[in-house]
């Protein structure tokens, strides 16, 4: 299929080198074909206090990585809420700066794709031929939403001519605020790293390898969603099981999650490794006996109706994974097993040690080949070629 080349201005919370998410790894894929550049936005005057605001470049700068350009806001440049003459200057400044680089790097029609309603200020000034709307999260359930937040969101609905989550339940919630057509893009996997990582020999990072067998494994975020209290009491039942987690810890906000968290700290069988750069995690997963998604669910939280990161990763690297009871997970019963409650966990794991878990390897692997990330990219360029005619059907009195 042809597609349209557009130059894409993406704007979302995530520093690009960090923890990949679905934001890079898409526009890595589509910047393939597309003049993409990436922004976290500009900086605040409070940010003159942070380490990154001091070794930022004075006037900025345009890094190639990935397939996209990355901006790193100028420092001079800093947004002040408080003082609306001056946050609307500032941000003037940093839309005719996008612009400029835009327009000298690719002649296509222009695409503000927001991933977060924070950015939606910025599209008045942009002037942006379309509108893209990226909802990775269930935002209002998450800590720090706002009447304002809830507002701009609203608008975003209704001027977005693509609007894409990442779950049905995710699409559910964004309709019943503004009736409008929403499309549905769960998370896949850079599944053959993973694969590779799998089956071919490979000596184990150092840390991992001091750690005994079984090994019960998480990769992501330690963020208060994790259900610690459920390792801790796992960990304490089978002392001869070790739980190892992989990922930067996020503030806990909540006094149960640290609290439990604290607990889990205290235990000789639960291993807490940090942050990995993104080319070692999967040597990680492939290096656990069970993959596991542990998350505590309440229909107060953006977990339930997410579609994990992890999910197509554990499968690809083809060892057992067992899963919260997820709705995301629902359809995947033959090679995942869904737990609920310490008895229920614990003869999951057992299951998955002594039996092999839900499905075979392979059985695993194939699931996760049909929901790569090379697969997620062609779909939204899919719809990327189809925005024209979506602005005519969109259009006042347009019947089609």
């Amino acid at each position: 299929m042809s597609y349209p080349c557009y130059a894409i201005l993406a704007l979302a919370p995530q520093v690009w080198h960090e923890q990949w998410v679905n934001r890079q790894q898409l526009l890595s894929r589509i910047g393939r074909h597309h003049s993409v550049l990436y922004s976290t936005g500009g900086w605040f005057v409070w940010d003159r206090a942070s380490d990154d605001w001091r070794r930022s470049a004075f006037f900025g700068r345009m890094e190639n990585t990935d397939n996209v350009w990355v901006d790193e806001s100028p420092r001079y440049l800093m947004r002040w809420p408080r003082v609306p003459i001056v946050d609307q200057l500032v941000m003037r400044s940093q839309v005719r700066r996008w612009s400029r680089w835009l327009k000298g790097h690719s002649g296509g029609p222009l695409i503000g794709q927001i991933c977060h309603p924070c950015y939606a200020p910025y599209l008045d000034l942009l002037k942006a031929d379309y509108v893209v709307y990226h909802v990775y999260d269930q935002y209002d359930l998450m800590p720090g939403w706002t009447s304002e937040l809830e507002d701009l969101e609203h608008r975003l609905l209704r001027r977005a001519d693509l609007v894409f989550c990442a779950s049905p339940m995710m699409a559910q919630a964004l309709g019943r605020k503004v009736p409008r057509h929403i499309e549905v893009l769960p998370n896949g996997a850079d599944v053959g790293v993973f694969l590779d990582a799998a089956t071919r020999p490979a000596q184990e990072p150092p840390d991992l390898a001091a750690i005994p067998h079984p090994r019960i494994g998480w990769t992501g975020s330690l963020h208060p969603q994790l259900d610690y209290g459920l390792i801790a009491t796992l960990a304490q039942r089978r002392p001869d099981w070790h739980f190892v987690f992989v990922g930067s810890k996020v503030k806990l906000t909540e006094d149960r999650a640290e609290q439990e968290y604290l607990r889990c700290r205290e235990l000789k069988n639960v291993h807490f490794l940090g942050y990995k750069h993104r080319r070692d995690v999967p040597s990680y997963v492939a290096g656990m006996d069970v993959n596991m998604m542990c998350y505590r669910l309440s229909d107060q939280t953006w977990i339930k109706s997410n579609s994990p990161l992890k999910l197509y990763e554990y499968l690809a690297a083809g060892r057992p994974v067992v899963a919260a009871n997820l709705p995301s997970v629902e359809s995947l019963s033959d090679v995942v097993r869904v737990a609920e409650g310490v008895d229920d966990w614990q003869a999951a794991i057992e299951a998955a040690l002594t039996t092999g878990g839900c499905g075979t390897p392979e059985q695993r692997r194939a699931v996760a080949l049909e929901n790569t990330w090379d697969k997620r990219a062609q779909t939204l360029n899919a719809w990327l070629a189809e925005l024209p005619m979506a602005r005519l059907q969109r259009a006042p009195g347009n019947n089609a």
